[in-house]
Parts: C-alpha cells; sequence; structure tokens
C-alpha cells in the first residue's frame, strides 16, 4: 500500500519539477523578448531619426523658400516704390509743363484776341467810312442752311444794312429740302396739284424759289412767271423758315422784291449745295441779270476748302454770271466781300484759293 507520506512527497516532486520548468522557461522567453523589443526600440528610433532630419530638411527648404519670397516680394516693392517715384516726379514735371503751356496758351489767345479786336476795329472804321451810298438801290435776300455758321450771316447782314442795301431778310432752309425725299416729294407734289416725277418737282420748285425772289422787272425780261406765295408755302411745308431781323419786310411782302440774291454755305452741306442751291443759282442766272447772285463759302475746320466756290467757278456760265468769296474771316476777306458787292453787277472770284483771281476786286 502507498502510504500518505509517499503521495505528499509525489505531489512535491511534481510541482517542484513544474516551477523548475516554468522558472528555466521564463528565463529563455524573457531574454528572447528583450532582445526583440530592443531591436524594434533601435529600429523606431532610427527611423524618427531619419523622420527628424527629414523634417528639419523639409523645414530648412521651406524657410528658404519663404526667405526667398520675401526677398522677391522686397525686391518688387522696391521696385514698385522706384515706379511710384518715377511717375510722381513725371506728374510732377507734367503739371509744370502743362501750367506753362497753358500760360503760353493765354498769352497767344490774349495776342490773337488783341490782334483780332485791332483788326476788326480797322476793318470797322474802314467800313464806316465808305460812302454810305455804295448799295443804295439795291435789295438782298440771303439763303444759307440751317447749321452753318450763324454769326457768318450776322456779319454779311451787317455789312449789307450799313451800305445801305435794303435788307430783305434771311431764307434758312432746312435740311428736309432734300428732292430724294419722299415725304418732300409727296408734299411738293401734293402743293403743285398734280402728279409729278421726281425730276419736275426739283426743277418747279428751284425754278419757284428764283421766280419767288426776284423783282418783277428781271422775269419780265425773261418771259417768267412770279410765284408770289411759294415761300410761304415751302415754310408751312417745313423746308425753310425765315428770319426777319433787321428787315423791314414781312414773309408775304419779300416776294418779288430782291435784285440781289447772296447765298452763304460750307462743306458740311454739300448735299444741299448740289440739290438746291446750285441748281437755284443756274435757275437766277437765267432769269436774272449778270451780276444777280453772289455765292459766299463759309470755312470749318478738317473739310477741305473750295468745295462750294468750285461748283460754280467750274461752271463757265456761273462763273460768268455770279460772284463768289471762298474767304470772308480775315481782314482782306471781309474787305475782299464789301468791295465785291460793291462792284456788282460786274462779277468775280475773290479770295486765296488758286480757282480765285486774288484777294481783292481790282
Amino acid at each position: 500500500m502507498i502510504n500518505l507520506r509517499y503521495h505528499i512527497i509525489s505531489i512535491v516532486a511534481v510541482f517542484l519539477a513544474l516551477g523548475i520548468g516554468l522558472a528555466l522557461g521564463s528565463t529563455f522567453v524573457d531574454s528572447f523578448l528583450v532582445n526583440e523589443l530592443e531591436d524594434q526600440v533601435n529600429e523606431f528610433g532610427a527611423e524618427r531619426e531619419e523622420a527628424l532630419i527629414d523634417k528639419d530638411a523639409a523645414v530648412a527648404d521651406k524657410d528658404d523658400a519663404v526667405a526667398a519670397r520675401d526677398a522677391a516680394i522686397a525686391e518688387k516693392e522696391e521696385a514698385q516704390l522706384s515706379a511710384l517715384k518715377q511717375v510722381e516726379t513725371h506728374q510732377t514735371e507734367l503739371v509744370a509743363e502743362r501750367s506753362a503751356a497753358n500760360e503760353q496758351r493765354a498769352i497767344l489767345i490774349q495776342e490773337i484776341e488783341l490782334h483780332k479786336a485791332a483788326t476788326d476795329s480797322v476793318l470797322n472804321r474802314f467800313e464806316t467810312a465808305m460812302p454810305r451810298a455804295r448799295l443804295r438801290g439795291t435789295s438782298w435776300i440771303m439763303l444759307a442752311p440751317t447749321g452753318i455758321d450763324s454769326s457768318i450771316a450776322w456779319k454779311i447782314r451787317d455789312l449789307l444794312t450799313r451800305s445801305d442795301g435794303e435788307y430783305l431778310g434771311t431764307l434758312w432752309i432746312e435740311p428736309a429740302m432734300n428732292f430724294e425725299n419722299q415725304e418732300t416729294l409727296g408734299g411738293l407734289s401734293e402743293l403743285y396739284g398734280k402728279d409729278q416725277d421726281d425730276v419736275d418737282v426739283a426743277d418747279i420748285t428751284v425754278s419757284g424759289v428764283a421766280s419767288s425772289l426776284l423783282v418783277e422787272e428781271m422775269l419780265s425780261r425773261s418771259d417768267a412767271t412770279p410765284t408770289p406765295v411759294l415761300i410761304s408755302d415751302l415754310r408751312d411745308l417745313g423746308l425753310l423758315r425765315f428770319d426777319r431781323y433787321l428787315s423791314t419786310r414781312d414773309l408775304k411782302s419779300i416776294s418779288n422784291s430782291a435784285n440781289r440774291v447772296i447765298i452763304v454755305n460750307d462743306p458740311q452741306h454739300l448735299d444741299l449745295h448740289d440739290g438746291f442751291f446750285v441748281p437755284l443759282l443756274q435757275a437766277i442766272s437765267q432769269l436774272g441779270d449778270p451780276g444777280t447772285a453772289a455765292l459766299v463759302e463759309v470755312a470749318v475746320e478738317g473739310k477741305t476748302r473750295g468745295q462750294i466756290v468750285n461748283r460754280v467757278r467750274n461752271d463757265s456760265v456761273l462763273a460768268k454770271n455770279l460772284s463768289t468769296f471762298d474767304e470772308i474771316m480775315s481782314f482782306e476777306g471781309r474787305l475782299s466781300l464789301l468791295l465785291g458787292l460793291d462792284r456788282l453787277p460786274a462779277t468775280g472770284h475773290y479770295g486765296d484759293l488758286d480757282t480765285s483771281e486774288g484777294r481783292l476786286p481790282q
């Protein structure tokens, strides 16, 4: 039989063997784990060190980029500041130059105005000194397009009245006096009371205006029929308007009262010139005596001169029967106009263009 002591000793021996085995096993495992852990720690430390080195390099690169950007910004700001200073300097110089130019311009304008005033004074004295009766016995009607420099027409009007010519008034011709305008043609056809083609309407209108302006004595020599109410009818159609300032006549009483017609035009109204004024001058030339009409061209900046008067000067018939003036703004031009009108019915062509006979009548 197994006694209790033997049984206890056996159990103790088993547990003792188990303890010794655990002790030996744990010692081996712990050494292996420690080595493995140390390797991992060392590897992690190396990776961390490498990462730190890479991060430091990236930070250094970023710092270099920031420094380069700051340097570029500083350079740009310096360039902008330099450019701004140059602009300010240029503006200062420009203001000074502009101020000097304005001063010179003001002085020049003052000199021009003084010269013009002196010229006008001399011309006025000359005009005043001329015999008051120079144009006595002549009765003048003036025609001009609306839109022309009206001050020119006023100067001509003053010249006529100052020289004792009877000034009948001014007919301002509207843009609607256009024989290619269907509304105008329709109104004129209705006025004449019968169907007319466009050419007939234009011819009837132009010849009618001529025969409504000229004195009946002239018309009787050409067997033309006076048309005293046509001017009023054309006004009612909106084709012209009557300016009676400084005139003793009204619209009705100017009919068949003129023995002189003066037309004033500029290159901005060439269509009206070719379509109405030149045909009217041709009609007056046929109905009236030589020297009955005169044509004045007003210069316009930027427009070729001579386009108005050369329509007449290049026509052998009109050139013989009419006088033309291509420049009346200067002292010589106004003097030429005064002497040329006084010289009518002897005709001539005056001004400074190549197609003129000279500045002044001989």
